[in-house]
């Protein structure tokens, strides 16, 4: 244990009033108008790469149709039709996730939603293999953020005892995943029951804030029907969310790197109600819900839409923009980047748009009060990284470990003189990367070349 650490978490001021504007509200549904097209990135979501494509332009397709394949930590991952129809062509747009523009598939929807069937049903009567075979072939990815792939999570691993549900949804704005814990119950236990048989872990542990009563009395009398299954209430602080912090409250154990270190894995809340859903069917997941808020809107809302429709269309049902000068973000306001534009498409990852009003403050000189290492959760000292970056210092900016950076902007949330702190964290962040890669190719060149010499 350091001998000093951050108190890394805290209240937002105000958080509760911006989820207001969306968690009491009816869940609406996205009309069919405004999804004629949707959008398909060829792209790997994580590296950029061009996935291996099963599809052409002009192939009829239904939901479900394997379009292509892309390679996950050496594992072939499906990359699906999210509607029914036609590809009508290959299209340049922004991707919200690599913040450049890649090329996706237009698929011209049909409205009729016809599905074919990508893996077998599965039930807690099936075997751990089966399961996470399903979450393989249904292509389930994480619903939290991340979007990493399901199935990894579950394969190979031993000594996993427990299995944390991420329920938290600790940034401002969002409220998909306390209405759709309220509203899917079901899905989430079963969901999360089959994530235990998975695992063959002895407990899940449903979490979420202690604030969240109508979550708590929704599914307090019905979880009893599920052996092993537990609710667990923590506090209202950010960014409770982060699975590390997470895992640390309710289990007390810490890890490096995976959670699977401390004999956990961890599970967005509405991935566990997904897997419910699909494994009765053997459908993909192709609609999802979006928290569209903010100050910028004319209508705040939790939407249903269907994967692969642009943002600018769910503004336009929900009355478009009330504001001349903003930004719009794919997520919330603490962890997200502006988008270039609202041209692009929602991705099964992402949980909300947030569109504010663009504030421009006077960045003054850092005083050296030291808050932001005070609040970083990942034990960092971010205006420390932020000098290295600046005087360009590769070795000192790979000894402060900026790539434990999550990203959670708690930095420059409460830097008194209005630095981004975790804008030169990330810059710094992509430095040590490319640094770490250089070097790696370089000692790969070196083994090459004094093998070849001893050949």
């Amino acid at each position: 244990m350091p001998l000093f650490k951050s108190a890394g978490k805290m209240h937002l001021r105000g958080i509760n009033d911006t989820k207001h504007l969306t968690s009491e509200k009816e869940v609406l549904t996205l009309p069919d108008q405004y999804a004629k097209k949707v959008y398909v990135p060829l792209v790997d979501p994580g590296k950029g790469t061009p996935i291996t494509l099963k599809a052409k332009v002009g192939d009829e397709v239904k939901v479900g149709t394997l379009l292509g394949t892309r390679m996950t930590l050496g594992k072939e991952f499906p990359v699906y039709s999210p509607v029914s129809g036609k590809i009508v062509g290959e299209v340049m747009m922004l991707h919200s996730g690599l913040m450049r523009s890649v090329k996706h598939f237009e698929i011209e929807n049909d409205f009729k939603y016809e599905n074919i069937k990508v893996t077998e049903p599965v039930s807690l009567e099936s075997s751990s293999e089966e399961i996470i075979k399903a979450m393989h072939e249904l292509g389930l990815v994480g619903f939290g953020g991340a979007g990493f792939p399901t199935f990894l999570k579950y394969q190979g691993v031993e000594g996993i005892d427990t299995v944390v549900i991420n329920g938290v949804e600790c940034e401002p704005f969002l409220t998909t995943d306390y209405n759709a814990m309220i509203k899917e119950s079901q899905d989430l236990f079963l969901g999360a029951s089959l994530m235990k048989k998975a695992s063959n872990a002895s407990r899940v542990l449903i979490c979420f804030k202690k604030n969240k009563v109508k979550v708590y009395q929704a599914l307090k009398d019905e979880i009893k029907n599920y052996p092993g299954l537990e609710l667990v209430l923590v506090s209202d602080v950010y960014p409770m969310g982060w699975e590390k912090l997470l895992v640390q409250t309710v289990t007390k154990r810490t890890y490096e790197k995976l959670p699977s270190e401390a004999h956990v894995i961890v599970n967005n809340a509405q991935t566990a109600i997904e897997l419910g859903k699909s494994s009765k069917t053997g459908f993909i997941t192709s609609k999802k819900m979006l928290t569209v808020s903010g100050e910028g809107l004319k209508e705040n809302a939790n939407v249903i839409v269907p994967i692969g429709c642009k943002v600018s269309q769910i503004i336009d049902y929900l009355g478009g923009y009330v504001i001349d000068d903003g930004v719009v973000l794919m997520g919330g306001p603490m962890c997200s980047r502006g988008l270039m534009n609202d041209e692009c498409a929602v991705l099964p990852c992402n949980d909300a748009i947030t569109v504010l009003r663009r504030l421009v403050r006077r960045t003054q000189t850092c005083l050296r009060c030291g808050a932001c290492s005070d609040h970083c959760p990942a034990n960092l000292q971010p205006v420390e990284i932020k000098i290295a970056f600046e005087h360009k210092d590769i070795d000192r900016m790979m000894a402060l470990k900026p790539t434990s950076c999550i990203g959670c902007g708690l930095c420059s949330y409460v830097c008194p003189s209005h630095i981004e702190v975790n804008d030169f964290v990330k810059k710094a962040k992509n430095m040590v990367n490319m640094e770490n890669a250089k070097r790696a190719a370089m000692e790969k060149n070196k083994q090459a070349a004094l093998n070849g010499g001893n050949k």
